[in-house]
């Protein structure tokens, strides 16, 4: 959008009083395009961040929007006055939130910047790092809660999984990634196992020997038969009656 026919103040005056009256499109559309030189001037001033300088402007220019909607006349203010701090809380926001990779609670952000300060005040105050109850005892709060503000570090300093560690004493080096643990396959039988084992436990003395023989040792049903000196049809017809059973409470 370009500014060339900007308005004057008298006129932008009534812009603003008939789009308090109307809300018209029209109207906002107009005021938004002749205070447009003030998310310019200011994104170019806080936009220095790893050349953002777009991102800022157009997050600037969503507060001048703000700005034009809450604008009142009556209260007799310059809207490049009050617009100016609308704008400039728009682009501190947008630091603030995406500066953390990790989505940390404000209030925990804000203690988190707390902590680093104090930790900073304490180590030149008494040439040594301080420790947590130190900051703890300063600040006036738990150990916990400075232990929680932390790690909230992590968020805003995250390591990548290639980094390496020195793994010991013999000089070798290991991948952060090579630390991390896998997911166990396994996890989700755990019940399953504990059920089956006191399913089996539940099992009369006969039942117990056909399934420790058939399942734990791995005997033919015709083994199992002459072990209990039964029938191989009734060893596999007991087998069948248990089997069914553990397969229902599963």
């Amino acid at each position: 959008m370009k500014c060339e026919n900007k308005i004057s103040k008298e006129e932008a005056k009534k812009l603003f009083v008939e789009y308090e009256e109307t809300r018209d499109r029209d109207i906002r559309d107009q005021l938004i395009e002749n205070y447009l030189y003030i998310p310019k001037i200011l994104s170019r001033k806080y936009g220095h961040k790893n050349g953002d300088n777009e991102d800022v402007f157009q997050v600037a220019c969503l507060g001048l929007m703000y700005a034009v909607d809450r604008f009142d006349t009556s209260r007799g203010y310059e809207f490049d006055t009050f617009a100016t701090p609308t704008i400039i809380g728009e682009i501190k926001r947008h630091y603030r939130d995406r500066e953390w990779l990790i989505r940390i609670p404000r209030k925990i952000q804000e203690l988190n910047r707390e902590v680093n300060q104090t930790r900073t005040m304490l180590e030149h105050k008494n040439m040594r790092t301080p420790t947590i109850s130190e900051i703890a005892l300063h600040l006036e709060i738990s150990e916990e809660s400075i232990i929680k503000s932390m790690e909230s570090n992590f968020a805003y300093y995250p390591k990548s999984l290639s980094m390496e560690y020195e793994s010991g004493g013999d000089g070798k080096e290991v991948c952060l990634m090579d630390l991390l643990g896998t997911p166990d396959n396994n996890i989700q039988n755990v019940e399953n196992i504990d059920l089956l084992k006191r399913k089996i436990e539940a099992l009369n003395p006969l039942e117990k020997i056909i399934v420790e023989q058939r399942f734990f040792r791995e005997k033919t049903q015709k083994e199992v038969a002459m072990i209990i000196n039964k029938s191989q049809m009734t060893v596999s017809r007991i087998e069948k009656r248990v089997m069914e059973k553990i397969k229902e409470d599963l």
